[in-house]
C-alpha cells in the first residue's frame, strides 16, 4: 500500500468521515504567519480530516433560540475527537520516519493585527480554508466550508507534514453552495448584510472562491463573547463596543451558529417543519428493519464494548416510559435509546479518572450516534453539560433517569451518556464482565507488567515503564529538604468572561507525596508516557509563524489523552483484582502551565517517577530526558496495589556527559531566571542524578500566569511583560494579572523556553 493510502487508511480508522490531501503549493497564496509553509518550513502536504455534525443535533438544537443550544454541544465533543485524530495521526506520520505538525483544532487565535498579519481572530492555519486545499470542501457564501456529503455540518482538523501525499482535485467554486441566502436571512447579528466591506478572495490552485468580507467582531457578538442576541446591536460593532456590552450586561450562553444550521447543499435538503425549522439532510432510502439481520445492531453494541463500555443498557420506547422519559419530547419519532455506562472505583475518583472516563463514554456515543445514521436512522446524542452552557440543559438527560431505575447503580459512581434513535430497539442489557464470574486471566495474571504494558502501548502509549513504590519513596526522602515547606502561589480570577482580572491569591506550601498517599497500600508505580512531536519543538515560536499555537496543542492533547489511556489501565487492573489511581504529579513536586484548555501539568510532570520506572535520566534543567524523544514527552503515573516487575534504571553515563558539556540554553533562556546555581542531587539504586535547582514562584510567573512575553504570550499578541521582581508575593502576583487583556485572557498560551531551547528536544 503507498503511503498516502496508508496514511488516508489509518485517518478513516480514527474515526474521520472525510479525509483529504493538498499539496503546499496550493496555499502560496496564503499570509506566510498563517501558512502551513509558516509554521512547518520544508512542509510538503496538509492533510485534512473532517467529523459531520449528527444531523438531529443540528436540526434540533437552537431550535427555540440560538443561544439554547441543546444537542448542539455535541460541537465540544467534537473538538477534543478532531484534537485526538490529529495528534495520533501526527504520531502514525512520525513513525513513518516524516515530520508531522498537527494542529489545534479550535481556541487558539491572534484576536488582534499581530506584526505583518493584517487578521483578527486568526488562528495558526484555518481549517476551513484548508478543507479546500485538500479538495474537500468549497467555500460557501457564509465563509463556511461546504462539503457536498454534510454542507456545512463539519469541523475539520489538519496536520502538516513534509512527506509527499498524492493531492486530492480541489472542488470549483459552486460546487455546493447554490446561494440560497438561507445563512443570510437567519444571521441574528446581520452579520452577512451589515458592515460587509466588500469581497474575500481565497485563491487556491487556478480557483478563486468569493464570499463576503463580513465585520468578525459582528459575527462574534453571541457565538464568541456570548452577549445576548435579544441586544440591540449598534450598527457599528468593535472589540471596544464588546466590552463595553459585557460590562454593562454580562454574558447570557454561546450561540449555535445558525449560517450552519440552516447549510445545506441543494441535492440534500429538504424540509419537515413539524419537526424542525431547519433544512432536514436527506437520507438514502428507506432501510426495512424486518429484513434486517441481528448482526447489524450486534456490531453497533460490540464496538461500544471493545471501546470500553462496561454495562450496555438498551431501553425500548415502553421502558423509557415506564421511567418518566418522554423519547417524543427528546427526538420526534424516537423508538428507544442506548445507555453506555463505565463505573468508577471508590480508590480510582479523581479528576483525571472521571475526564479520561467522560470523554471515552461521550466519544463512543458520537460513533454509535454516526453509526446509525449510516443505517438510515436519526439518532440524537444527550449532552448533559458544556463548556458554555454549564447548567443541566433544558429537556433533561435521560441518562440519570434510567440509571435510577438500577438499583446496582444507587450507591455507585458511574459515567454515562445516551444515545435516542429512531431505530426500533428492544430492551435488554449487556454487562461486559460478570462480578460474580471467576475468570482466567492467563497471561495476565502470569506476566501482569508485560500485559499492562502491551495494554498501554494498544491504547497509543509510546514509553511504558514500572517502578517499586519502595524506589519512589527513597527518592521522595531525598527531595523533602529542597522541595518540602516550598512556598506556592495559587491565583485563582473571580472575574466573569472577558472582563478584567479580578486575582485570589492564596499561598500553601509544596509537600513531597509518596506512592501511598495516592493509594494505601501502594506497592508498584506504572509510568507511561506519549510524545510530542519533534517538528512542533522545533518550530514553536521560530519565524517566519512565530507561532505557539503547535506547542500548547501538544501540552493539553498529551495531558488528557493520558488521562484516556490511564483510565483505560486502571478498569484492567480493577478487572484483575487491584486498586489504582492515577496521577499527573506522583511526588507533587511540578506545576502548570497555561493554556487554552485551562491549566495543564507542565513538562516537569512525573519526572521522578519516570526516572525510577528506568525511562530516561535527568538533565540540567531537571527535565526526564529519554533516549526515544528527548525532553518531548508528557508522563502519567499508575499507583497501583499490583505487585509489578520494576524496570532496570536508564544507563546514562554519555547522555550525562552530553548534559555537562552544553552550554545550557535551559538556564540562560528563562525569562524569569528561575534556574539557582545550587543543584540537587539524588541517589538511586546507585545511580546518582542531579539538576539545577529552580525558584518554583518565578518559574510560574512566566508558564502559569503568562506575565512575561518570552514566556510565549507575547505570540498570540499579549502585550504584557513584566519581569518577575526579586521577590514574588501574592500582592505583586495579583498586581500583574490584572494588567491582563480582558479578552486574551481567557484562553492564555505560554510554551517553556527551557523545553524548546534545549537540544535534546529536537534532537532526539
Amino acid at each position: 500500500m503507498s503511503l498516502t493510502e496508508s496514511v488516508r487508511q489509518y485517518a478513516y480508522e480514527l474515526g474521520a468521515d472525510l479525509v483529504g490531501f493538498g499539496g503546499i503549493d496550493r496555499c502560496r497564496h496564503a499570509p506566510i504567519m498563517m501558512s502551513p509553509q509558516g509554521l512547518f518550513p520544508g512542509a510538503r502536504t496538509v492533510i485534512v480530516m473532517a467529523l459531520h455534525h449528527p444531523d438531529a443535533c443540528i436540526e434540533l438544537g437552537g431550535e427555540e433560540h440560538p443561544q439554547e443550544i441543546g444537542p448542539y454541544s455535541v460541537q465540544y465533543l467534537m473538538n477534543s475527537r478532531l484534537d485526538e485524530m490529529a495528534y495520533r495521526l501526527g504520531t502514525y506520520v512520525e513513525r513513518q520516519g516524516y515530520g508531522a505538525m498537527p494542529v489545534a483544532s479550535s481556541n487558539i487565535w491572534r484576536y488582534n493585527q499581530y506584526k505583518d498579519l493584517n487578521a483578527i481572530f486568526a488562528p495558526d492555519v484555518s481549517h476551513i480554508y484548508l478543507a479546500v486545499v485538500a479538495g474537500l470542501a468549497e467555500i460557501g457564501y457564509n465563509g463556511l466550508a461546504l462539503t457536498p456529503e454534510y454542507g456545512a455540518r463539519n469541523r475539520f482538523v489538519t496536520v502538516i507534514t513534509d512527506a509527499v501525499l498524492e493531492p486530492d482535485p480541489l472542488l470549483p467554486p459552486g460546487t455546493v453552495c447554490d446561494r440560497c441566502m438561507l445563512c443570510r436571512q437567519h444571521c441574528p447579528t446581520l452579520a452577512l448584510e451589515k458592515e460587509i466591506d466588500g469581497e474575500k478572495v481565497l485563491k487556491i490552485g487556478d480557483f478563486e472562491y468569493r464570499f463576503p468580507n463580513k465585520n468578525l467582531w459582528r459575527c462574534a457578538w453571541g457565538e464568541h463573547f456570548d452577549l445576548d442576541l435579544d441586544l440591540k446591536i449598534p450598527e457599528l460593532v468593535t472589540e471596544e463596543v464588546i466590552l463595553e456590552n459585557v460590562r454593562q450586561h454580562g454574558s447570557r450562553a454561546g450561540e449555535m451558529g445558525q449560517c450552519l444550521k440552516f447549510c445545506l447543499p441543494k441535492a440534500l435538503r429538504t424540509f419537515d417543519r413539524t419537526y424542525s425549522k431547519t433544512p432536514l439532510r436527506k437520507y438514502g432510502p428507506v432501510p426495512n428493519e424486518t429484513a434486517e439481520s441481528r448482526a447489524v445492531s450486534a456490531r453497533l453494541l460490540a464496538r461500544a464494548y471493545a471501546g470500553g463500555a462496561e454495562d450496555v443498557i438498551v431501553s425500548g420506547t415502553e421502558a423509557l416510559r415506564q421511567a418518566g422519559i418522554e423519547p417524543d419530547a427528546i427526538l420526534p419519532g424516537a423508538k428507544g435509546a442506548i445507555t453506555l455506562v463505565v463505573t468508577c472505583p471508590s480508590a480510582a475518583k479523581n479528576d483525571e479518572f472521571w475526564s479520561g472516563a467522560q470523554y471515552q463514554v461521550d466519544s463512543l456515543c458520537y460513533d454509535l450516534t454516526r453509526s446509525l445514521e449510516e443505517l438510515g436512522f436519526r439518532s440524537l446524542m444527550t449532552i448533559a453539560r458544556s463548556g458554555s452552557h454549564p447548567r443541566e440543559m433544558a429537556g433533561g438527560n435521560p441518562t440519570g433517569a434510567i440509571l435510577a431505575a438500577l438499583p446496582e447503580y444507587a450507591d455507585r459512581e458511574a459515567i454515562a451518556n445516551t444515545v435516542v434513535t429512531r431505530k426500533t430497539l428492544l430492551s435488554r442489557r449487556r454487562l461486559v464482565r460478570d462480578a460474580t464470574v471467576q475468570w482466567d486471566c492467563g497471561d495476565a495474571t502470569a506476566d501482569l507488567t508485560r500485559h499492562l504494558s502491551d495494554l498501554a502501548r494498544q491504547l497509543g502509549a509510546d514509553l511504558v515503564g514500572a517502578a517499586s513504590a519502595a524506589c519512589l519513596d527513597a527518592i521522595a526522602g531525598q527531595l523533602r529538604p529542597f522541595f518540602d515547606g516550598e512556598e506556592v502561589l495559587d491565583a485563582h480570577d473571580r472575574s466573569s468572561l472577558f472582563t478584567p482580572w479580578e486575582p485570589e491569591v492564596t499561598s500553601r506550601r509544596r509537600r513531597v507525596m509518596v506512592p501511598t498517599d495516592h493509594l494505601a497500600g501502594a506497592k508498584s508505580v506504572l509510568v507511561f508516557g506519549l510524545r510530542l512531536h519533534r517538528e512542533v519543538l522545533r518550530w514553536a515560536t521560530r519565524p517566519p509563524a512565530e507561532a505557539v499555537g503547535p506547542y500548547a496543542f501538544q501540552t493539553y492533547v498529551t495531558h488528557w489523552l493520558g488521562a484516556v489511556i490511564g483510565y483505560r489501565l486502571i478498569k484492567r487492573l480493577e478487572e484483575l483484582g487491584h486498586a489504582a489511581v492515577l496521577t499527573t504529579d506522583l511526588t507533587g513536586t511540578d506545576s502548570y502551565i497555561a493554556s487554552p484548555r485551562g491549566p495543564q501539568p507542565d513538562l516537569f510532570s512525573n519526572r521522578f517517577a519516570g526516572l525510577a520506572a528506568g525511562l530516561g535520566y535527568l538533565t540540567t534543567s531537571g527535565h526526564l530526558a529519554t533516549p526515544q524523544f528527548g525532553l518531548r514527552q508528557r508522563l502519567i503515573a499508575i499507583v497501583t496495589d499490583a505487585p509489578l516487575t520494576p524496570s532496570p534504571l536508564y544507563a546514562m553515563d554519555q547522555d550525562r556527559m552530553r548534559c555537562a558539556t552544553c552550554s545550557r540554553p535551559c538556564i540562560t533562556s528563562c525569562p524569569a531566571q528561575a534556574f539557582a546555581a545550587d543543584r540537587i542531587s539524588l541517589t538511586c539504586e546507585g545511580h546518582t542524578y542531579s539538576f539545577n535547582r529552580i525558584d518554583g514562584r518565578r518559574c510560574d510567573w512566566v508558564k502559569r500566569y503568562a506575565l512575561q512575553g518570552d514566556g510565549g504570550f507575547k505570540y498570540l499578541g499579549s502585550r504584557v511583560d513584566l519581569p518577575a521582581p526579586a521577590e514574588i508575593t501574592p500582592d505583586a502576583l495579583a498586581s500583574a494579572l490584572r494588567q491582563h487583556d480582558p479578552i486574551k485572557k481567557y484562553r492564555p498560551v505560554a510554551a517553556e523556553p527551557c523545553v524548546l531551547n534545549c537540544p535534546l528536544s529536537t534532537d532526539a
